[in-house]
């Protein structure tokens, strides 16, 4: 079972999501977040929920995605580009993002981030979504900002970092 749950109430808010879930184990689950956002009602010895939910139970289906459909979604200046360096990473045995910097997660491009924490120092790479402002470091959780690598999204340095925490002019 594939379980996506949203929750807020006020400021609070929840959001999870989880595949391959257990059955017996998604009650437990329900029940505890109910109760962190304060919606479950202590008074009552069955632990009722103080307020009506709106829950919605979706069925989702798995989507065959064309390479030529992610392709359209790319900016056009790195479309030729993109198809060039996917041809040479499977003539060489590599994956494409490794000569790329795009990852394509659920039919969406995440392109490659450089950043060097401020906070502690570490560096490291993500993906992301075009238009990424932030990112957070994985060994201390702080926020770091990104700029796009030479000053303009598309633009990427020779490490195919579209995004950088070092600002480029």
């Amino acid at each position: 079972m594939n379980v996506q749950i949203t929750l807020s109430n006020g400021e609070k808010s929840a959001r999870l999501k989880i595949e391959n879930f257990p059955i017996e184990s998604f009650e437990r689950l329900l029940n505890k977040t109910l109760d962190f956002l304060g919606l479950l009602d202590h008074r009552s010895e069955k632990k009722e929920v103080s307020i009506k939910p709106k829950i919605n139970v979706k069925n989702f289906e798995t989507v065959e995605i064309k390479m030529e459909d992610v392709l359209l979604l790319l900016p056009e200046p790195l479309r030729d580009w993109y198809r060039e360096q996917e041809q040479k990473a499977m003539q060489e045995g590599k994956p494409t993002f490794h000569l790329t910097g795009i990852k394509i997660k659920d039919g969406v491009p995440h392109y490659k981030v450089f950043y060097e924490c401020p906070n502690c120092g570490f560096k490291g790479v993500r993906y992301e979504k075009e238009g990424v402002k932030e990112v957070q470091c994985y060994q201390c959780a702080a926020p770091v900002d990104v700029f796009p690598t030479k000053g303009e999204f598309p633009k990427r340095d020779k490490f195919n970092n579209y995004f950088t925490s070092a600002r480029e002019e």
